[in-house]
């Protein structure tokens, strides 16, 4: 693991990224960046950068709530 927080910080009219740089305190548990307490988010145990947290949250996330159809949970309550 790098000893520096590798997520760069990009402005909308720029293509060239800023480095966090504080000091990596994880590594993230999908692409493998070393990543500061400020970059961090936790789930589900693991470590993960903002971007790989919000395809985790999507996608695989084991406390994310049970989505029910609202048609079928309907019939339910009506019988």
């Amino acid at each position: 693991m790098s000893q520096f927080c590798q997520i760069e910080y990009v402005s909308s009219d720029s293509d060239i990224g800023m480095p966090c740089g504080k000091t990596a305190v994880a590594k993230c548990a999908d692409c493998g960046a070393a990543i500061c307490s400020d970059c961090c988010v936790e789930c589900c145990g693991d470590s993960f950068c903002e971007l790989c947290y919000d395809y985790h949250v999507t996608h695989s996330c084991v406390r994310k709530p049970v989505q029910t159809d609202q048609r079928t949970q309907d019939r339910t309550e009506a019988a």
